[in-house]
């Protein structure tokens, strides 16, 4: 009789596939939190001046509805493109970590059935301690057709992650005194679409890497 059991890089598979559908859902949610948010940008809006009273206070100063809904808008849009931008920042991390701890395993001759990821004491991703700050670039990747652009996204994860992975390193040091403060909001603004790319090119790669284990399961 046939067994019914996934092989483990089958199973594994899947586990890297799962991280990028979670990076790709909260990616599209955040964008479009943002495209909400921006129909409610008070620069562009013109409040009516109308304001209104209430008979059963009489000493009560009056208000204008249309300013306090657009406030109460606002301040909802806001607060919803946050949390989706969390979201979004935590699944590209563990997209991008999780590909890249489920290759540098199957390059090294190890069999994994899931991907291992730790969390943070506040819920967030924790970077593996083999991949802090970021990737290594792998070898044993030469005859795949996607290593150039694979090492490029890399290189952009390096340029612009370095202090996303300060903050979700498991039992790393403080942030060093060196640290360029100085462009830090471009940076984390970056590193989610960085990590989401990274993660991508990982996950091709891991599918390359598998093609040795595959093939003697279709046989």
């Amino acid at each position: 009789m046939k067994s019914t059991t996934m092989p483990w890089f089958e199973t594994l598979t899947d586990s890297v596939t799962a991280l990028g559908a979670a990076a790709r859902e909260a990616r599209t949610a955040h964008r479009a939190a943002q495209a909400a948010g921006a129909q409610y940008n008070l620069a562009r809006l013109r409040p009516v001046n109308g304001a209104i009273t209430d008979p059963g206070e009489p000493f009560a100063v009056p208000h204008r509805p249309h300013d306090r809904t657009l406030l109460a808008l606002v301040a909802s849009h806001l607060a919803h493109e946050c949390h989706m931008a969390e979201l979004y920042d935590d699944a590209a991390a563990a997209y991008a970590y999780g590909a890249a701890w489920a290759l540098l395993r199957v390059l090294d001759g190890q069999q994994p059935p899931l991907v291992e990821l730790s969390r943070q004491p506040d819920g967030r991703t924790a970077i593996p301690d083999e991949l802090f700050p970021v990737p290594p670039a792998f070898k044993g990747l030469d005859a795949w057709h996607g290593l150039q652009q694979f090492e490029q996204a890399r290189a952009e994860l390096d340029r612009v992650g370095d202090l996303w992975a300060y903050v979700r390193g498991a039992g790393q040091p403080d942030i060093p005194d060196t640290f360029d403060l100085s462009d830090v909001t471009e940076k984390l603004a970056a590193a989610p679409d960085a990590g989401f790319a990274y993660g991508q090119l990982a996950e091709s790669a891991l599918t390359f890497a598998l093609l040795d284990h595959r093939h003697p399961h279709r046989r």
